[in-house]
């Protein structure tokens, strides 16, 4: 018996010894859990309508939300426990996913909190259903341009959807960066299309983003029913499935504000869950799983296509995902040979190539003029007029300049960004690298980009990260591939994202809920933490309107500066502490 195995039996005997509840007193706790999280949200919905989009920044209630938000965030925590206790009663399930379903309905009308990003999405709707390429012509290009002196018929075309719908012109004079075309991948922008097809015509801006997000709460349900599904199949409680079902962060970034990031997460869990079946299939299942080892070689194989395919639909929705084809590639080599390896790595690459291609530059473009933006946040709605030649130039900007409550990347990046670059906030009271150094680092690869070292700067410490994340990457493959057992590989799925997440210089609090559904897999409840200190995130908003030039609580920061350089340690610090410490403990226990 391996160290996992004597874990799990102790686990067992462990909760054989807890006096169980009766029944009644089970479906009492039940009920005043779920009553209680349904008022909370309730109470979001309502308020709510303080966030609407002309609504003055400094009145908005950013406090009062995030404190719905964390005691909804203690009594899922108290579920979380209470269902890991031991097997539901009958018809405690079906109670669970009616009260995930009832917390969506109540929260897909209210107003988006603090986000805008969901205004973007309804124009590439609109702008798909034209037959226009999303990723050709700027919001902010279409709308200053006029109806007589535009020449190009397809963005005469997008004229007139303007001048056409009132409506529809609120949307496109929301939309958030106007100056750069769309950074979402055509799958995505096909359940826009989608959500803007099934649109009356003439709706308010409030019915299509009602509209829009009921689409997008199909995929987050159809994520839900793919998690009960993975853990029966890795023979887990059914009622762990409110670590995603529950969760505060799930239904505040997708039944409130609407992210796309769903319909990524749904197809990653649906290739996740595929490839499951497979990995049983193939003796990867738990001991005593007899028919399962007796399918054909044939089915476990088309499984393992299948599953590459869910994937490249992923990552055509978003490109994180791409980070688990290594994993996926590993355990077709080694549970099915080459043959089938060679078989899945073309459904994905054509399958990835097919979806993405609209937003691939053109064969011989050589690139434009470099953006000259000192970071994200410069750059200014309307600041690049005319059409984009190249349909990845968004996504090439995010992927070069944004960064946005970062740790880790923050933390370099100060100790590599030359001291009289940024001139717009104090100097960071972590930043002890000497002068020398930094500007030996920087200067080479700041030649090439006209000296701009602000950017030199951020590749840098791009580079270093993504070298970082593959290392991980690598190492989790490796370590994947000595246990057949679906609950581990499934756990290594779920730190190579959680760790490509931490790694990156965007941690926005909507991206963690890609390992959501992976979270109950892993072997440290420390994880879960974070799905509730990344909140903290929207705190940022209430020190930049009420401190925009004051400094605060005795330091030299003000307004976003001061969350930036010193809140985002109290939010990822005694987490990542937690986590070491946990990491310890369970060396030493397993020794």
């Amino acid at each position: 018996m391996d160290d996992r195995q004597v874990r799990l039996a102790a686990r067992a005997a462990d909760t054989g010894l807890r006096p169980r509840l009766s029944s009644t007193a089970s479906w009492i706790v039940w009920l005043l859990l779920a009553v209680v999280s349904g008022g909370l949200y309730a109470l979001l919905a309502r308020w709510s309508s303080e966030f609407e989009h002309n609504d003055a920044y400094p009145d908005r209630p950013v406090l009062a939300a995030l404190g719905l938000l964390g005691a909804a965030f203690a009594v899922y925590l108290a579920a979380v426990f209470f269902a890991a206790r031991g097997p539901l009663r009958h018809g405690q399930l079906t109670f669970l996913i009616s009260a995930a379903l009832a917390y969506r309905l109540i929260l897909l009308p209210s107003v988006p909190i603090q986000e805008v990003d969901i205004y973007r999405y309804l124009w590439d709707g609109s702008v798909v259903c034209q037959g226009v390429n999303p990723f050709r012509y700027p919001p902010g290009v279409v709308l200053a341009a006029s109806r007589q002196q535009t020449a190009d018929e397809r963005l005469a075309r997008l004229v007139e959807l303007r001048d056409s719908d009132p409506h529809l012109r609120t949307v496109l004079s929301r939309v958030h960066y106007a100056g750069l075309p769309s950074v979402y991948p055509p799958v995505s922008q096909a359940v826009f299309a989608a959500a803007a097809w099934t649109t009356p015509a003439g709706a308010t801006v409030e019915r299509r983003m009602t509209v829009l997000k009921a689409w997008l709460a199909a995929f987050d349900l159809a994520t839900l029913g793919l998690v009960i599904l993975l853990l029966h199949q890795t023979r887990r409680p059914l009622g762990l499935c409110i670590v995603y079902g529950w969760c505060p962060l799930v239904l505040k970034e997708f039944s409130n504000s609407g992210h796309l990031d769903t319909i990524a997460v749904f197809w990653t869990t649906l290739a996740l869950w595929l490839a499951v079946c497979s990995l049983a299939a193939s003796g990867m299942a738990k001991e005593g799983d007899c028919r399962s080892r007796r399918r054909p070689t044939f089915r476990r194989g088309l499984g393992a296509v299948a599953a590459s395919g869910a994937l490249a639909l992923a990552v055509g929705a978003k490109l994180f995902p791409v980070w688990l084809a290594p994993l996926l590639a590993a355990w077709v080599v080694q549970r099915l040979g080459w043959r089938w390896f060679w078989a899945a790595a073309d459904v994905f690459l054509a399958t990835t190539l097919i979806v993405l291609w609209p937003l691939l530059p053109p064969l011989g473009f050589r690139g434009q003029p470099r953006l000259g933006a000192v970071n994200a946040g410069a750059v200014q709605p309307g600041s690049f007029p005319g059409s984009t030649a190249d349909p990845s130039r968004g996504l090439k900007m995010f992927l070069m300049r944004w960064e946005m409550n970062d740790f880790l990347f923050m933390i370099a990046i100060e100790n590599v960004l030359p001291r009289d670059v940024r001139q717009d906030r104090p100097r960071p009271w972590f930043a002890v690298v000497p002068e020398a150094p930094r500007a030996a680092l920087v200067a080479p690869l700041a030649a090439r980009y006209g000296g701009d070292r602000w950017q030199a700067s951020f590749l840098v410490v791009r580079v270093v990260s993504l070298l970082a994340t593959a290392a991980l990457a690598a190492w989790c493959v490796r370590r994947s591939l000595r246990k057949a057992d679906a609950s581990v590989w499934l756990e290594w799925a779920f730190l190579i994202l959680a760790w490509f997440w931490f790694l990156s210089p965007t941690l926005n609090p909507w991206y963690w809920t890609w390992v959501m559904p992976l979270v109950v897999f892993s072997r440290s409840r420390v994880w879960l933490w974070m799905s509730g200190a990344v909140l903290l995130y929207y705190a940022r908003f209430w020190f930049s309107y009420q401190f925009p030039d004051t400094p605060i609580a005795g330091t030299p920061y003000a307004g976003a500066a001061f969350f930036d350089l010193v809140v985002t340690w109290f939010e990822f610090g005694p987490w990542l502490v937690c986590l070491i410490l946990s990491g310890i403990r369970r060396r030493i226990t397993t020794r």
